[in-house]
């Protein structure tokens, strides 16, 4: 079964143009909030209200646009500042590529090292969707998970730039991810004949993706709040059983 908790967002042009000709997966670490806040979906929910800054439609106001999707954008475009970037820029940005988080569990704190067990479930989580979505180029957006990265994607390209949060500069960062572009474009060039393949999953993500409503927050009525938490956790535990009962189908197996 698989070990991805938290879909991926797969833009709608990901497997198609892509962003500059290539497949390009976008890699940051963690979702932070409490276990009552996962969802299979968060990330498509997040990408549509903090970094396309929309509305929930039942929510009382919008969620505001984070720096983290600004900068993300904003480095992997080899760009300085994102003043220059409108709405439509966002849009079709985060259309032509993938968004993940490694770490499959909420975090509390972004300043406490996630547990070994939360990185181990990361990696077989982040196997599966480099398996599924096929990126040519992974730009991971951490420092302290770079090792991780690299090791599960091989000969991939890998950049490895520091978080968007700490001690993020786009004179260090912007190079690096230059750097790698320009080898992914190489080795794409160096291969004839090698289409996407296209799996059932690739598909069930980008649905999701497009499926998603932006996270709303606290903005919702108390009523709604409690049956929108009811739902996610009924959501997860049965993703987290089927989970379990492929790893116990597994062990019988082996």
């Amino acid at each position: 079964m698989s070990a991805v908790r938290f879909a991926p967002w797969v833009g709608s042009q990901y497997a198609t143009g892509g962003f500059r000709g290539l497949r390009v997966l976008l890699v940051a670490e963690s979702h932070y909030g409490g276990k009552h806040a996962e969802r299979p979906t968060v990330t498509p929910e997040i990408v549509n209200a903090l970094a396309l800054g929309r509305k929930h439609p039942r929510a009382t106001k919008k969620l505001k646009r984070h720096s983290h999707f600004a900068k993300i954008m904003t480095a992997t475009n080899n760009r300085l500042s994102a003043a220059g970037f409108r709405g439509i820029h966002r849009v079709d940005f985060w259309e032509r590529v993938a968004y993940f988080n490694f770490l499959q569990e909420f975090m509390r704190d972004k300043r406490v090292e996630p547990p070994a067990e939360a990185w181990l479930r990361g990696a077989k989580a982040f196997a599966e969707v480099l398996q599924v979505l096929e990126p040519e180029l992974v730009v991971c957006f951490s420092s302290r998970m770079g090792s991780r990265v690299k090791t599960v994607a091989g000969n991939l390209p890998v950049a490895v730039v520091n978080h968007p949060s700490s001690h993020f500069a786009y004179g260090e960062a912007n190079p690096v991810i230059q750097a790698q572009f320009e080898r992914a474009v190489k080795l794409k060039a160096e291969r004839t004949g090698t289409a996407f393949a296209e799996k059932p999953v690739f598909r069930k993500w980008l649905n999701a993706t497009q499926g998603a409503l932006p996270a709303h927050g606290p903005h919702l009525s108390t009523k709604e709040l409690i049956a929108s938490r009811a739902e996610w956790s009924t959501l997860m535990a049965a993703l987290d059983a089927q989970a379990q009962l492929g790893l116990a189908v597994d062990g019988v197996a082996a």
